[in-house]
């Protein structure tokens, strides 16, 4: 059972739906990603530092954006700083967010810029916050960073590449090769990826996890009870079931559910009671309590079957031990490669990647992806290490047998 499936609220939800829908409605809910403030931090300034490190010359600094919709400008993205699509860009820059004065709301970006306030204030001569082209070309910028929780369509990040491109100072030293463009996120759908390998500007894309989907999650017959039951719920919803441009990704993170997952778990039409009001999670707060080796205990369990997964986890070679073995439950499941690894137990890209190639090391999985023979017989002799043991009565434990009968 996951964190969320565990709420007083879930049960609540999942009360919702027909008695034969319950369980599909709990398989959907125990693989949504829970992703805590602390883990969002930690893996967003993981990937700061690592590029920080790769600057070419050490009194150079590093720029960083959040990312935040561009609207605009006669039906035409506009250049990210003022009067700089021709001749040579100056002045300050932009604020990081902007508010629509008839509507207050401040999305995830807010969250994104407080993070890229606190790296800068900590690395002073590493880093500049939301920098305009004067700071840029005094401080002799390297890379330009655009920082987000999510590429889920991969719209809003597109936009605000393209805003960038339109820069002619920018274009310039780009072709020049004098600064980069990296955008860091969270987490990643392939979708997301692939709407962004269509942007003309040269960039590079980092993320610390790949986000789990509808169609990532579950293959085959599982993947078609899943759509069905985003369809049927709530009764008579207009709108797409599976979230915004039929995303279907199933994270949250602690500051909130993204709109491209489905609708079940945050729409309130129709009186519907979801798990994430509002794409709200305040009231699922203790959910993201949850500490990544339960996290991956959990997944574990039920991709392997095994209820006896945390004696492993507790051993010293325990959390390696484990997500060799789920890794393999996801290839022999039809996980290929370490995106769909990583959004199939919710752990970071970069260990996905280096347990594949440990498996692949040991013969257990092939170039493809796929299961070996030796990597199914290592398989079915682990799994069979995690069959419950038989316990035999002792003096310390001995069996408890009645010693009086009742009539019935």
């Amino acid at each position: 059972m996951s964190a969320l499936s565990g709420l007083a609220s879930s049960q609540e939800w999942l009360k919702q739906f027909k008695a034969e829908d319950r369980d599909v409605a709990r398989m959907v809910l125990d693989e949504v990603q829970l992703v805590s403030s602390r883990k969002f931090s930690d893996g967003i300034i993981e990937l700061v530092d690592e590029i920080a490190a790769e600057r070419p010359d050490k009194d150079r600094k590093i720029a960083l954006y959040s990312e935040r919709p561009m609207k605009l400008a006669w039906g035409d993205v506009p250049a990210f700083f003022p009067n700089s699509r021709h001749g040579r860009a100056e002045g300050p820059g932009v604020p990081p967010i902007v508010v629509n004065p008839k509507d207050q709301e401040v999305g995830s970006e807010g969250i994104v810029a407080q993070l890229i306030t606190a790296y800068c204030r900590a690395n002073p001569r590493v880093a500049l916050s939301h920098p305009g082209p004067t700071k840029l070309r005094k401080d002799r910028v390297s890379h330009i960073v655009l920082v987000t929780d999510l590429i889920g369509s991969g719209d809003r990040i597109y936009r605000m590449l393209e805003s960038f491109g339109h820069v002619a100072t920018l274009r310039s030293w780009q072709s020049y090769g004098l600064i980069k463009f990296i955008v860091v996120a969270y987490a990643s759908t392939d979708t997301g990826l692939r709407r962004l390998q269509t942007m003309p500007l040269p960039h590079e894309v980092r993320s610390v996890v790949s986000s789990a989907t509808l169609y990532t999650a579950f293959r085959g017959a599982r993947r078609e009870l899943a759509y069905s039951l985003c369809r049927k719920y709530p009764p008579a919803r207009r709108g797409d079931p599976f979230g915004w441009k039929g995303g279907g990704t199933l994270i949250s993170f602690s500051h909130g559910c993204p709109n491209n997952a489905p609708a079940i778990l945050w729409t309130r039409a129709n009186s519907w009671k979801p798990i994430f009001p509002g794409r709200t999670v305040l009231a699922a707060q203790e959910a993201f309590a949850i500490d990544d080796d339960d996290l991956l205990r959990e997944r574990a369990e039920r991709i392997l079957k095994a209820a006896t997964a945390r004696e492993r986890l507790d051993a010293p070679d325990g959390r390696l031990w484990l997500s060799t073995m789920a890794i393999l439950a996801a290839s022999e499941d039809g996980a290929r490669g370490a995106r769909e690894v990583s959004a199939r137990l919710g752990i970071p890209l970069r260990e996905a990647g280096l347990q594949l190639t440990l498996c692949r090391t040991a013969g257990w999985i092939a170039g493809k992806g796929r299961l070996t023979v030796l990597g199914r017989l290592e398989l079915k002799r682990l799994r069979r290490r995690l069959r419950p043991k038989t316990v035999f009565p002792s003096d310390t434990n001995p069996f408890y047998y009645p010693s009086q009968l009742r009539a019935p």
